[in-house]
């Protein structure tokens, strides 16, 4: 990863150039903004994690302990910045989430970035990881109240260099993209529903009490270096937001459901299972007779 120069217009932005991808389009389990930026929530193995569309919500469903890594896309011909929090907190500095203030990862034409936990230093990363809610970074750090949800905010830049052209499609990538590749991790399940970028003013809450929070992981190893970033407005082009909760927290907002099994004839125990109708003791059978 390169990070930015100082210069009189421009601050740090970091740049995850070991972490680009050709992918040219949106695949399963994101939030886009008209088809030009996307986010997702991947297992360490790359698979998406189970996405619910509710109530014009994404929702990602977590484990607890489960380590999970952000990737951003941008799919359009120039370079982005993408302003990535976590529970509100600050990917990069792990300061509460402010975009005007914050810089973040520059991500370049059609390509992607990998963000695996809060940056450390410039070569490594606290992981991702799914964990008790009083045990996330974010109560740790004194302030739970936008625990469960990840956001983007994204910039284009004021100087772009000339439009680069999309490169070509793997076949691979074109399976994930028509839902028969292994979009969840495996099992060749279709393409979960995209999000909608949120409204460019404000974020709508969505109901509290989340169960689980991302909490600050272990060691990994993720560098980083500078690059120069100018913004070409103080606004973002885009805000992108995924919320999670574990099972059971998503079953109790109404995003799944439980599933539902035919009412079974009810079992009790019987102390005597065997006892006849009421009577005496009967005699015991006749002993076997021999002959000589």
């Amino acid at each position: 990863m390169r990070l930015a120069r100082l210069t009189a217009t421009t601050v740090a932005a970091v740049l995850a150039a070991l972490s680009l991808s050709g992918i040219a389009s949106a695949q399963a389990g994101s939030a886009s903004r008209g088809g030009e930026f996307s986010i997702r929530l991947e297992s360490e193995g790359g698979g998406v994690l189970p996405t619910h569309r509710h109530r014009g919500y994404t929702w990602v469903e977590g484990r607890r302990g489960q380590r999970y890594v952000i990737r951003v896309q941008n799919h359009t011909a120039e370079r982005i910045e993408a302003v990535v929090t976590v529970d509100g907190r600050d990917v990069i500095t792990g300061q509460p989430g402010n975009f005007r203030r914050n810089r973040g990862y520059v991500i370049q034409p059609y390509g992607s970035v990998r963000i695996d936990g809060f940056r450390t230093s410039w070569s490594g990363v606290a992981a991702f990881r799914f964990t008790d809610l009083p045990e996330s970074y974010a109560a740790r750090m004194g302030d739970a109240s936008n625990v469960g949800v990840v956001g983007v905010a994204v910039f284009k830049e004021r100087r772009p260099p000339r439009p680069v052209p999309p490169p070509p499609i793997a076949t691979d990538d074109l399976r994930r993209e028509s839902g028969l590749g292994s979009g969840y991790g495996g099992g060749g399940r279709s393409r979960a529903p995209a999000a909608e970028a949120a409204p460019s003013g404000s974020y709508a809450a969505p109901p509290r009490g989340h169960s689980i929070g991302t909490g600050y992981g272990e060691d990994a190893w993720s560098p980083a270096s500078q690059t120069t970033f100018e913004r070409r407005s103080r606004s973002p082009e885009a805000r992108l937001a995924l919320y999670y909760d574990d099972h059971e927290g998503l079953i109790a907002r109404g995003v799944i459901t439980r599933p539902w099994y035919p009412p079974q004839r009810p079992v009790h125990p019987r102390p005597f299972p065997e006892s006849p109708d009421p009577g005496f003791a009967p005699p015991p059978p006749p002993r076997p007779y021999y002959w000589d």
